[in-house]
């Protein structure tokens, strides 16, 4: 079993990357429904554009559209992933003000959808786009993860593609050194390919089965 990250310690095993990224969306969705009294088939999920989480009609409408290879997909939105520029340090202001253009970017597809009872019921993003390789600076990740807590949003992180040490980390989120401060760790963390196996990760709040694996 792979190394649980910190603040996570419910497992649910699944049979794919796809199969644990669709499971980890469909609690996000229902428990949002839940706490926020929302019909459940009139929530969305924000993805970030540069993204592939999977070949379902579920992970490709919240991936980037060019991955939809012409399927017929659910109208859910894609926020901008910032174009920043390495290294992180010399482009320090220039990648800030890229950064705080797409979380503002963010901030309206989440309260437009909302205006539009089409809540957005989850965030799912990869530390590492499918699509270039690209990712932005830990700051970004912070600050969407900060949105999704104050909208009560669950926040996926997708680790199928770049988990398991390929970073340097055992998660490549694990770089973001999210904190309380930030909204605490992820609510649900996905894993697959060089793992050897897949599934997903949680908190406690995520839990489906009372029965299920805990890792203390």
């Amino acid at each position: 079993m792979p190394i649980a990250p910190q603040g996570m310690n419910q497992v649910q095993l699944s049979d794919s990357a796809t199969s644990a990224n669709d499971a980890a969306i469909s609690i996000a969705l229902f428990r949002y429904a839940v706490q926020h009294k929302r019909d459940y088939k009139n929530l969305t999920v924000m993805g970030l554009s540069g993204s592939n989480h999977g070949d379902s009609i579920s992970l490709k409408s919240c991936s980037d559209p060019q991955f939809s290879k012409g399927l017929p997909t659910y109208n859910w939105p894609v926020a901008p992933l910032p174009e920043v520029v390495q290294p992180f340090a010399q482009n320090a202001h220039a990648n800030a003000q890229e950064e705080d253009r797409c979380i503002e970017a963010a901030a309206k597809i989440i309260a437009s959808h909302k205006a539009e009872g089409k809540d957005v019921g989850a965030i799912i993003v990869q530390p590492i786009s499918s699509h270039e390789n690209r990712q932005a600076t830990p700051t970004y990740y912070k600050k969407l993860r900060q949105m999704a807590a104050r909208e009560g949003i669950p926040f996926i992180v997708d680790e199928t593609a770049v988990g398991i040490a390929r970073s340097g980390k055992m998660w490549s989120h694990e770089y973001w050194y999210l904190n309380e401060n930030d909204g605490g760790c992820a609510d649900i963390m996905t894993f697959g390919g060089s793992a050897g196996l897949s599934g997903l990760y949680s908190t406690l709040d995520y839990r489906t089965d009372p029965m299920c694996c805990a890792y203390e």
